[in-house]
C-alpha cells in the first residue's frame, strides 16, 4: 500500500508542476495587462495603499507575491487544486477498465446506465484520491519532499507520469466495447 501512495504522490506531483508551468505561462501571456494593471495601481493612491506594505514598497512585486501564493501554495492553491485532477483521471481510467472486464467477463449482456456507472467510477476516484493524498495531509509533505529531489529523478518520473496517463486511456478504451480486450472477452461467451 506504500508504494501505491507514494506512486500516486508523485504523479500528484507532477502534475501539480504542470498546472504551476501552465500559470506561469499565462501570467508571461497576460504581462502587458499586468504592466497597465501597475500603472493604475501607481496613479491611484487608495489601491496603491491596498499593495503598498511596510516590507514592500513596491506594488508589483506585492501582487506577483500573492499571485505566486494562490497559485503555488501546497496545501490549498491551484496548482493542488487543479493539479490532482490528473491523477483522479489515471485512476478513473483504471476503475473504468476493471468494471469493463467484471463486466463482460461475467455479465455480457447487462445492460448499464453509463451515467450512474461514470459517477460512481468518479466518487471512487475521488475516495482514492482522499484516501492516499489528501488524508493526513500526504500530499503536502510528498510535495515538500519532492522539491527537494532534482535531476534524473525528476526526468524520469516526468515520463513515467506522462505514460501512466497514456497507458490508463489506453487500457480503459481497449477493455471497452470496442476495444479488442473488451471484444475478446465479450467473445468468450458463443451463446451471445
Amino acid at each position: 500500500m506504500k508504494e501505491i501512495e507514494y506512486f500516486y504522490n508523485i504523479i500528484y506531483y507532477f502534475f501539480y508542476r504542470a498546472i504551476i508551468k501552465l500559470f506561469i505561462g499565462i501570467d508571461f501571456i497576460l504581462m502587458p495587462i499586468v504592466k497597465i494593471f501597475y500603472f493604475f495601481i501607481n496613479k491611484i493612491p487608495s489601491i496603491r495603499k491596498y499593495y503598498v506594505t511596510k516590507e514592500n514598497n513596491d506594488p508589483l512585486d506585492v501582487a506577483i507575491k500573492r499571485t505566486k501564493k494562490v497559485t503555488e501554495n501546497p496545501k490549498l492553491g491551484l496548482g493542488t487544486m487543479i493539479g490532482a485532477s490528473g491523477p483522479m483521471l489515471i485512476t478513473f481510467f483504471l476503475y473504468m477498465s476493471i468494471y469493463h472486464i467484471i463486466l463482460y467477463l461475467f455479465f455480457p449482456t447487462f445492460q448499464d446506465n453509463f451515467g450512474y456507472v461514470v459517477t460512481i467510477v468518479a466518487i471512487l476516484a475521488f475516495l482514492t484520491d482522499v484516501i492516499l493524498c489528501q488524508k493526513d495531509d500526504k500530499g503536502e509533505k510528498y510535495i515538500k519532499e519532492f522539491n527537494k529531489r532534482k535531476g534524473w529523478w525528476r526526468t524520469k518520473w516526468k515520463i513515467i507520469t506522462i505514460l501512466t496517463l497514456f497507458l490508463s486511456l489506453w487500457f480503459c478504451l481497449s477493455t471497452s466495447s470496442i476495444g479488442s480486450i473488451g471484444r475478446f472477452l465479450i467473445s468468450l461467451h458463443s451463446n451471445i
